[in-house]
């Protein structure tokens, strides 16, 4: 049996990052895998009472040095209590390489340390939650991007770097839809998504698009304040969060997402197994599915023109839209059981390092 331990500095939440780990749980399950999700501050309902979730407790006002060594001392007692792990999965920042590494070397384990962030590197390092010199502390990686993994194989032989992606939940294939002018948007809202740009683009455009907004956050009050004053609000629709946000795509023709930086952005993905084509900034992630003309479109970030560019063209026939079978055949590799066998692949890979 394999004991593995996903090790966070942040509670849970609704997300894409908590989904994947709520997928590992699900698909490595005893007698062969027992995963441990340890949590260093609170939140583990959505893990729905899994018998493995871990959290303790924060503490407000705490600078930074003194959090790590909570988290230190914290992952140590656990060992102590509850047994070392075979594999450690150091995920979200990339400083937690560094609090398994010391707890190892503290404890005197031998059980190995794998990194997995979740956005880019760079933007880690930005926001001062570590980078490549603290990711060196691990013994292998795994790569939800191409773009980390080209950075990290300039420091790291490439036989310790595993690109896997993110799992997409493949969505119902959609062959033939009747709403050729209906745009969605899926996610967040929050500044960082840039939606004032779509809704932007969608005033410049020459033709008339409809959008669904699905999903709700921060900016939503500002957002809906745009829509008015650009008077889009016989064109733009804002459905709130939903469970199931793809149920609510099944009329659209394409996906429309403007974000200054995503770790995968998984609605990308999803969209095209339902057969969608996506526009979209070239985020992280999705450049490494995303090729333009076959099942989707690129536009510049922070360039409102050059959307509204695309979408006349689309509109006019300059552009086709992107065949629908070869959406979905272009996302096939990430599907949650390709995904599984990769990871239990690379978990049988990472004992023998």
């Amino acid at each position: 049996m394999i004991r593995v331990d996903i090790l966070s500095p942040v509670g849970g939440k609704v997300g894409g990052i908590e989904n994947v780990i709520k997928l590992w749980t699900k698909n490595l399950s005893q007698p062969d895998y027992v995963v441990r999700v340890i949590h260093m501050s609170p939140g583990t309902k959505y893990l729905d009472g899994y018998e493995y979730a871990y959290a303790f407790c924060d503490k407000e006002d705490e600078d930074f040095n003194e959090k790590l060594k909570r988290f230190v001392k914290n992952y140590a007692g656990f060992i102590n209590e509850y047994g070392a792990p075979d594999v450690c999965i150091a995920t979200n920042w990339p400083v937690m390489c560094v609090v398994a590494e010391t707890v190892r070397r503290i404890l005197k384990s031998d059980y190995k340390i794998i990194s997995w962030v979740h956005s880019s590197i760079a933007e880690y390092k930005k926001a001062g939650l570590g980078g490549i010199d603290e990711m060196l502390c691990a013994d292998a990686h795994l790569c939800i991007s191409r773009n980390n993994e080209r950075h990290l194989l300039e420091y790291v032989e490439r036989t310790k770097v595993y690109y896997v992606g993110n799992p997409v939940i493949m969505q119902s294939f959609i062959e033939k839809t009747h709403g050729e002018k209906q745009l969605c948007y899926v996610g967040r809202l929050q500044e960082i998504k840039r939606v004032d740009i779509i809704l932007e683009a969608l005033y410049r455009a020459h033709n008339k698009w409809n959008l669904r907004i699905i999903g709700d956050g921060e900016s939503a009050q500002d957002l809906k304040e745009i829509t008015r004053y650009l008077k889009l609000q016989d064109r733009v629709e804002y459905t709130g969060w939903k469970e199931n946000p793809w149920e609510y795509c099944r009329d659209a023709c394409a996906l429309v997402a403007a974000s200054e930086y995503e770790g995968f952005m998984l609605t990308g993905a999803e969209a095209m197994s339902m057969g969608l084509t996506v526009i979209s900034t070239p985020v992280e992630g999705l450049i490494d599915y995303l090729i333009p003309g076959k099942n989707g479109y690129l536009f510049e970030k922070n360039n409102a023109e050059e959307l509204a560019q695309v979408l006349d063209y689309l509109y006019d026939g300059k552009l086709p839209m992107c065949d629908r079978k070869a959406c979905r055949e272009s996302v096939d590799k990430y599907s949650e059981n390709n995904y599984i066998k990769k990871i239990k692949k690379n978990l049988e890979e990472w004992l023998s390092i």
